[in-house]
């Protein structure tokens, strides 16, 4: 999935389209569609890659690489 911006803000789904990665005022966070929860990322992109890295979601985020 491609990444979609909109204004500010920048979006990448995961490949079951349950999370997104959101770049929302200079923070990245882990939204879950199902669930609710959100789990910040970091301030920069790489920062984002490693949390995905350690939460075991990276794959799941293709077009974040």
């Amino acid at each position: 999935m491609t990444a979609i911006s909109l204004g500010s803000a920048s979006f990448w789904y995961s490949e079951d389209m349950e999370e997104q990665v959101v770049v929302l005022n200079g923070e990245f966070l882990l939204l879950n569609s199902n669930t609710r929860r959100v789990e910040k990322l970091g301030g920069t992109m790489d920062e984002a890659r490693e949390a995905l890295k350690t939460l075991g979601k990276f794959e799941e985020f293709p077009a974040f690489s």
